[in-house]
């Protein structure tokens, strides 16, 4: 049983995961919201909805509120975890254990932020599946090597940091994060189970039997107290399209101009003001084709003002694209940045929204790209950032590095038979 978050981010990769397990003869349930009935059926996964359908999209998109600058820091956040992943956990048990009855599963697979399975990992285990959790964003845990999650700082190295870290961690998971603690243990309490101690985003690799992280190590902060159920599989990478009319304009990918590729993802791209427009303007006069994309708004409204070295589109497959694509500037989405990396692309970040500092601080720490600090930077800000990629080659080849450690993965090899494995443990321990 597969159960997702119903974000895009979220359910791309367990959809694969989903094909891959009805490929090789499983009979698997996708536990999601009705918006993903298609994608779900596609992969010959029977989809269950939610019996409260709601699409993450939706919630983040239709609060006005969460555009204003006083919004798209610790408060966004914290906003996000109440309404889109804390909120609905009670819901979210009471469907899965109703599911349970009609549909034992040998292992239940969740996404990161997934929390209605909570209950089940904090009961006895004899009573549950086996449970692991696909890593589908930055390792988000607490550790002494670390700052605390969301404060998008550096990790650094001995002591001082160590000690940084300790009341860092201490005042994200009792201040900061407060209030969410203390919500999600009066939903594990309405749903009969124990509370937790710690943090919300420190529980989840604590209580699987496997976290398998979509990721490689190359591009996480080295930690010494990694849960034993980690592990780092590889980016799970959307598969290639069946069928896509190359624009008109494809042959100039190849004419010798440095090629910049501009999104600003599938979540956060209502206002191109943020960061499609200034890029497309601080490059105007630059010798480089920029082919940027919506991801999903009408590009129509925009062309009028396109200077003459864009081309710009509502979505082309990355699989095709990237491969042409000298620098790739975007506002952070975790899936979009393995994406790149897998391609050797050197990346310019500019996102304040979810888990995007996360991910640009990342890119900055492996070398691999700038990070701007800024979900609306301005256009001189990314032109400078943009030449200095392509003018210092070390971005490169830390890149083509990435690549070559994503390259020799498996991720759903590795992940296929961590399930196969939990399953024949978990038929085992409960008899």
């Amino acid at each position: 049983m597969l159960c997702t978050t119903p974000a895009q981010g979220h359910t791309a990769p367990l959809l694969s995961i989903a094909r891959r397990l009805v490929a090789d003869g499983h009979e698997v349930v996708f536990f999601t919201t009705e918006h993903y009935r298609d994608k779900v059926e596609a992969t010959g996964a029977q989809l269950v909805p939610f019996g409260a359908d709601y699409d993450a999209h939706d919630l983040m998109v239709a609060n006005p509120e969460r555009e204003a600058a006083s919004n798209r820091g610790t408060r966004g956040v914290k906003d996000d975890l109440r309404r889109i992943f804390v909120g609905p956990l009670v819901g979210q048990y009471a469907d899965l254990a109703r599911l349970l009855e009609t549909f034992p599963a040998d292992v239940i697979v969740v996404d990161t932020m997934f929390f209605g399975a909570w209950p089940l990992a904090l009961g006895p285990r004899a009573d549950r599946p086996a449970l692991a959790c696909i890593g589908v964003m930055p390792y988000a845990a607490n550790s002494r090597d670390t700052a605390p999650f969301g404060a998008a700082w550096q990790p650094g190295r001995g002591p001082v940091f160590r000690a940084r870290n300790r009341l860092l961690n201490v005042i994200a998971g009792h201040v900061v994060l407060g209030d969410i603690n203390r919500l999600a243990n009066r939903c594990l309490a309405e749903c009969g189970a124990p509370p937790f101690k710690g943090s919300t985003m420190n529980l989840m690799p604590r209580v699987v039997d496997a976290y398998l992280h979509a990721g490689v190590a190359g591009f996480e902060y080295p930690r010494s107290d990694l849960p034993p159920s980690v592990r780092f599989v590889g980016p799970i990478l959307d598969p290639p399209s069946s069928h896509f009319d190359l624009h008109a304009w494809w042959d100039e990918l190849e004419q010798g101009r440095p090629v910049v590729h501009v999104t600003q993802g599938t979540l956060d791209n209502a206002d191109p003001g943020r960061l499609l427009l200034p890029a497309m303007q601080g490059l105007a006069h630059d010798d480089v084709l920029v082919v940027a994309t919506t991801g999903g708004p009408d590009p129509e409204p925009l062309r009028s003002q396109l200077p003459a070295n864009v081309r710009l589109e509502r979505f082309i497959p990355h699989h095709l694209l990237l491969p042409h694509v000298d620098v790739m500037i975007t506002n952070g989405g975790y899936g979009g940045v393995q994406q790149a990396l897998a391609n050797g692309v050197p990346l310019v970040m500019a996102g304040d929204t979810e888990d995007k500092p996360e991910v640009a601080a990342r890119v900055h720490w492996a070398g691999v790209g700038v990070n701007l600090h800024t979900g609306k930077p301005s256009p001189t800000k990314i032109a400078k950032a943009v030449r200095r990629i392509l003018n210092q080659p070390d971005y490169a080849a830390r890149s083509k590095a990435l690549q070559a450690e994503i390259a020799a993965s498996r991720p759903l090899d590795d992940i296929t038979s961590t399930l196969v494995d939990l399953a024949e443990k978990n038929a085992a321990l409960t008899g």
